[in-house]
């Protein structure tokens, strides 16, 4: 698992930044369920469980390993719990994966980025902040406004625009 997952993780970074539509979401769910399934086997060898309850729940950490590494780098939330939940089709697992991946979104957001901002930011795309910027937190509407309304048609033309 960990030659697998290092493989994938290596592809993954290597083509991140290319021109290549190569993905980014499938791979960061190979890499993910390949974490889970090593910390299963990390708390299995090293007597943190028994060998038994490894083995019962390993599709359990592989599952939550996925959500987790998904929710690390894209920030994705709520839409990251409905795919995981529908891939497990288990109602049990909803309180974990919710955990997990509200966990992984805030220690990823104490760090950085998530991997989608920062390629639209150095695609220099447009995005709205999540704040308001310092130099306008006192500035009022009609410091900017006119005071005649301009209105537009439902239909208008170019040059009446």
């Amino acid at each position: 698992m960990f030659a697998m997952g290092a493989v994938w993780y290596f592809w993954t970074i290597t083509t991140y930044g290319v021109n290549v539509p190569s993905g980014l979401f499938l791979p960061g769910m190979i890499v993910g369920c390949s974490l889970g399934d090593l910390y299963t086997a990390l708390i299995a060898d090293n007597g943190l469980c028994s060998p038994e309850h490894a083995a019962d729940h390993r599709v359990t950490y592989v599952i939550l390993g996925m959500g987790a590494m998904l929710a690390g780098y894209t920030r994705m939330t709520y839409s990251l719990v409905v795919v995981t939940m529908e891939t497990t089709m288990n109602v049990n697992m909803f309180i974990p994966i919710v955990i997990a991946v509200g966990m992984s979104n805030y220690v990823g957001g104490l760090f950085n980025r998530s991997l989608y901002e920062r390629a639209v930011r150095a695609k220099q795309m447009p995005i709205i902040i999540n704040h308001v910027p310092h130099c306008n937190r006192l500035l009022r509407a009609e410091k900017i406004m006119c005071r005649e309304v301009h209105s537009l048609q439902v239909v208008d033309t170019v040059e009446n625009i």
